[in-house]
């Protein structure tokens, strides 16, 4: 069976009032949430989140293994899962993969636009949720090009449920170190957990407290890659 190509799709730079709502379990999250004007510069996005394969690639090429391995791929890949978004990977992880690619994880103030786009969108598809369009309260992660027509507005895939993406930052509000998790996953926790579940809106980012690297890797959390454009 051929494996999914993961394109390279061109976003153009544009400015766009970035305003975001949040959830946290533990304390109030610190990032500025707006409203404020932010500019995105000429930039390349993945169409899907970095699947198994590309990941196992990757390890293959280089030879990466992190020293504190707690948990990294804990899913075992294989080629039945070859499609499947790559998930039990750090934010470490996932940078070191987005620097072999020659790209890096989006910024927050990114994601969302690539999500939204220019319309503000709440949700890619549109401003009403469709649960038949993404990979919400489901059993099991799916193949990231399961729901083509829940596609942003510049063709990215799988940008909500599934599995949640790592942004690119680590952030520090005097108590805590923490990054921004953006898209929701396939596993809605009917109950308070550590990380949350269900797609979630474009507008909406979870603070994740950044702990050891085996509680920072988890089943529904994955990454996608934006590349500046030269």
């Amino acid at each position: 069976m051929k494996s999914i190509e993961n394109k390279k799709i061109f976003i153009n730079s544009n400015k766009y009032v970035y305003r975001v709502e949040h959830l946290t379990l533990e304390g109030t999250c610190s990032i500025d949430h707006g409203p404020k004007c932010v500019e995105i510069k000429d930039l390349f996005v993945d169409k899907y989140p970095v699947t198994n394969k590309q990941y196992l690639n990757f390890l293959k090429k280089t030879g990466y293994f992190p020293k504190d391995n707690q948990r990294f791929l804990e899913h075992k890949p294989n080629k039945s899962i070859y499609d499947l978004p790559v998930v039990f990977v750090s934010q470490k992880d996932a940078m070191e993969y987005a620097k072999w690619a020659g790209g890096r994880l989006p910024t927050d103030e990114e994601w969302q636009y690539i999500a939204s786009g220019p319309k503000y969108l709440e949700w890619p598809w549109g401003n009403k949720f469709n649960p038949t369009l993404c990979n919400h309260d489901g059993d099991h992660l799916v193949s990231v090009n399961v729901n083509r027509k829940g596609a942003s507005w510049c063709g990215c895939e799988d940008m909500v449920g599934n599995c949640w993406e790592w942004t690119a930052h680590i952030h520090n509000d005097g108590n805590h170190q923490f990054a921004l998790l953006r898209g929701g996953s396939y596993f809605y926790a009917h109950d308070h957990w550590h990380v949350g579940g269900g797609a979630r809106k474009t507008n909406y980012h979870w603070k994740l407290q950044i702990l050891n690297e085996g509680m920072n890797r988890a089943s529904t959390v994955g990454f996608r890659c934006v590349y500046d454009s030269k």
